[in-house]
């Protein structure tokens, strides 16, 4: 019997490094065999400026995302108006992220044969071809040959030139670098009669015009007028230092000034018929949410409940310092917090939301008052009233009824001037807010005190069925302590209260107490406070503890004959 033949083992002295390199050449290989026009190339040229004094050269750069032979460019249609010399040619080919880009760039000096106006034509690369660019070519001593007035460019635009005083305009520059330059710098376009603010941070992109590759710097302002008629806005003012080299490699600084063209705008007058605080506007969206969330006009809850109020108000072509403030007439029957005003941009939009937490302190039918907005309609040019209804509330007396005030102290929101018997809402300038801040701190305080005195509820054991499951009271301390972490104060207010921690040690209550006191008083005290949630979320830990042991052991017991 024959021994059975084997076939020989290769083994690959390649190490992997080397042999992802061989493969990626391969594919390499494999690609350029392929048909130039499966792989459909872009030319592109770019001149390094475009005015040049006669007998100066200038760069003129041809590139294409494809591999094409050196030979490949044809340089004869610049003949007729420029000479030129032998081009610099480079070509390179990559591969990131799975793909592979191919670059082949030509550079050659050109410079014009005569004084006058030229265009460098389209040139030809396999099935490729450029764009043409238009060449000013000077004596030098003309005054353009001073400097180049296209290297850099301010250009101006406004999104419309009509409206009323208040309303808001923006005003876009887009600065155009096509030099090198040192310390640039920027001026607001200013004008009688207006604001001016700049919006959002500045945006940069690159672009090709006429030839010639641009960095370009987008900014974005706001004008507000102030006056009526036609009110001219001068143009924003660039400045800095251009660098030329010279002939010995070395460099000079150039003084550069631009200033974008003046724009003027027609703004109307309020007008005398109007009532009520100014608000133009072509378009003004007043809506709110409750939570618990419901449709109707009646809703039923207990006393010590909470209800969250979020009132949204998105008005188009105002700043925010012009968006007024929402004040509500709440009946003295329930204990209004209101958060502090939020406001956020949607293009051009400035939207104002107010969170408010509701407390019933007693039974009986309660009425939350309505909201209404006078403002102008700049579109129909008429004045319009924006409304959101109130709620009435059926308050019954509750499991919490006989727990006296939590943390949270009793704050009415009371506007400055008189308000209408039935209720609405009036809008009005600010002005008030540091006496009502005391206000506040003071009753804040003295609830407090009595907060912290109040009688223990002895729960009796025949309503021990009652009480809220530990699943419950750990699914609140849980939401209380995301709350904590978001440094949210009304979401702290509110599950706090509805927190059941008579099972803590005296000391741990008091401390918690104690924090959630000094975090309200950052918030909302007349005097600035700073505060960290680090101390109280180790407390909130240690009563997570806490409970965990107790019911712990409270199983183990059952276990016990």
């Amino acid at each position: 019997m024959g021994k059975p033949t084997m076939k020989p083992q290769r083994f690959s002295l390649m190490s992997p490094f080397l042999q992802i390199r061989a493969a990626a050449l391969i594919a390499v290989l494999a690609l350029s065999a392929l048909p130039s026009a499966a792989f459909a190339g872009t030319a592109e040229a770019t001149i390094s400026q475009n005015v040049v004094t006669l007998g100066d050269a200038l760069q003129l750069t041809i590139a294409v995302d494809e591999s094409v032979s050196n030979d490949a460019l044809d340089l004869s249609p610049l003949d007729k108006d420029f000479i030129y010399g032998r081009p610099n040619v480079s070509s390179n080919t990559s591969y990131a992220n799975g793909n592979f880009s191919r670059r082949t760039v030509w550079r050659v000096a050109i410079a014009g044969k005569r004084v006058g106006n030229f265009t460098i034509p389209s040139l030809s690369i396999e099935d490729m071809t450029t764009d043409p660019i238009t060449v000013q070519v000077i004596n030098a001593g003309d005054k353009g040959a001073q400097g180049d007035t296209q290297s850099v460019e301010v250009r101006a635009t406004l999104n419309r030139v009509d409206g009323y005083i208040g309303e808001t305009f923006n005003y876009r520059v887009r600065l155009m670098i096509g030099t090198r330059l040192d310390s640039p710098a920027l001026q607001a376009p200013f004008g009688e009669g207006m604001e001016v603010a700049q919006v959002g941070e500045d945006v940069q992109a690159e672009a090709v015009v006429n030839g010639r590759r641009y960095v370009v710097i987008s900014r974005e302002y706001q004008i507000t007028p102030t006056q009526s008629g036609a009110l001219t806005i001068e143009g924003a003012v660039f400045s800095g230092t251009e660098i030329k080299g010279n002939t010995w490699g070395s460099s000079v600084g150039l003084p550069i000034s631009r200033q974008a063209e003046s724009l003027t705008l027609n703004i109307a007058a309020k007008p005398a018929d109007y009532q009520g605080l100014w608000l133009p506007s072509p378009d003004l969206k007043l809506t709110q949410q409750w939570e618990p969330n419901t449709q109707n006009e009646r809703f039923n809850t207990q006393v010590g409940e909470p209800i969250n109020r979020v009132i949204s108000l998105k008005i188009k072509n105002i700043a925010q310092s012009a968006m007024p403030d929402l004040n509500l007439d709440y009946p003295t029957s329930v204990s209004v917090y209101s958060d502090k005003p939020e406001y956020s941009k949607d293009g051009d939009y400035t939207v104002m939301t107010v969170k408010q937490v509701i407390i019933p302190r007693q039974a009986g039918d309660v009425t939350l008052p309505p909201l209404s907005i006078n403002w102008f309609n700049t579109s129909d040019k008429q004045q319009e009233t924006s409304k959101i209804d109130g709620l009435t509330l059926l308050v019954e007396a509750g499991e919490s009824a006989t727990v006296t005030q939590a943390v949270l102290p009793d704050v009415t929101l009371t506007p400055t001037g008189s308000t209408p018997s039935n209720h609405e809402t009036v809008v009005v300038t600010a002005g008030y807010w540091p006496w009502a801040t005391g206000v506040f701190a003071v009753l804040w305080l003295g609830t407090l005190g009595m907060y912290l005195r109040r009688p223990k509820v002895i729960v009796p054991s025949n309503q021990a069925a009652n009480r809220p499951s530990a699943k419950s009271s750990d699914n609140v301390l849980l939401a209380l302590k995301a709350a904590v972490n978001a440094n949210d104060t009304v979401a702290v207010a509110t599950h706090y209260r509805n927190w059941k921690n008579d099972h803590l040690p005296v000391e741990l209550r008091e401390g918690i107490d104690a924090e959630i006191n000094t975090m309200m008083a950052s918030r909302y005290s007349s005097h600035t406070q700073s505060w960290n949630n680090s101390d109280l979320l180790a407390l909130l830990k240690q009563a997570e503890q806490v409970k965990r042991h107790k019911t712990k052991g409270q199983s183990l017991s059952e276990l016990t004959p």
